[in-house]
């Protein structure tokens, strides 16, 4: 039986690769530190170690934090990324059912889209929306940075006081674990049913796609 032939195809920079794995990196550690700093799952070495998941947790905060601000700058240099056209909410929502048709097994396929898909393109606006409202409650409780604290303090008074920030701020850290798995099925799944190199491409820059 005769096989058609497939051909790499170029699909993400390394700047691209390197900012997504430190986004993955920054998310990870913030899941961890913060479900310790909830409630301690590991023998502790008493306050020093809560200190030192403390610092990490805000460290890899800003990581993240920052890495959007990054994120625009790339999606507008089109020798980096340059993908902003991807992101155009009118035409993504339009689009969306196409998308949401086949993910839902109610259609076999989907039509092609340049990089992102218009419900992928949806979900990471999103997504950035929660970092942000994330990063917002987390220096409202955060009693190390007096600034900061001071800066977002509203925030305490509009949820009814730090107890309730603190729990919308955990509660919150339950999006992006169910997000990950998710995301990685999605990957899978379309690398899978495609065979188009998906999930691997974000490692390797490269995508397949029928010659």
């Amino acid at each position: 039986m005769m096989t058609r032939s497939k051909e790499r195809v170029f699909h993400w920079s390394l700047v691209a690769r390197l900012e997504h794995w430190v986004r993955v990196m920054a998310i990870l550690v913030l899941i961890l530190t913060g479900l310790f700093i909830h409630k301690p799952f590991l023998p502790s070495g008493g306050e020093f170690f809560m200190a030192l998941t403390r610092m990490l947790h805000m460290i890899f905060a800003y990581v993240l934090f920052l890495g959007i601000f990054a994120r625009l700058y790339f999606a507008f240099r089109s020798d980096l990324i340059g993908d902003w056209k991807d992101f155009n909410p009118i035409k993504n929502l339009r689009n969306a059912p196409d998308v949401l048709g086949y993910y839902l097994f109610l259609k076999k396929s989907h039509r092609d889209y340049p990089r992102y898909n218009p419900l992928q393109a949806l979900v990471y606006y999103v997504l950035a929306l929660v970092i942000l409202l994330q990063a917002a409650t987390g220096f409202a409780i955060y009693t190390g940075a007096p600034v900061l604290h001071q800066a977002f303090s509203w925030i305490n008074r509009l949820l009814g006081g730090e107890t309730y920030t603190r729990l919308f701020h955990y509660i919150i850290t339950w999006v992006f674990i169910i997000f990950i798995p998710v995301h990685v099925y999605l990957g899978i799944l379309q690398s899978v049913v495609k065979k188009d190199s998906t999930f691997t491409s974000i490692f390797t820059g490269y995508k397949t796609k029928k010659a």
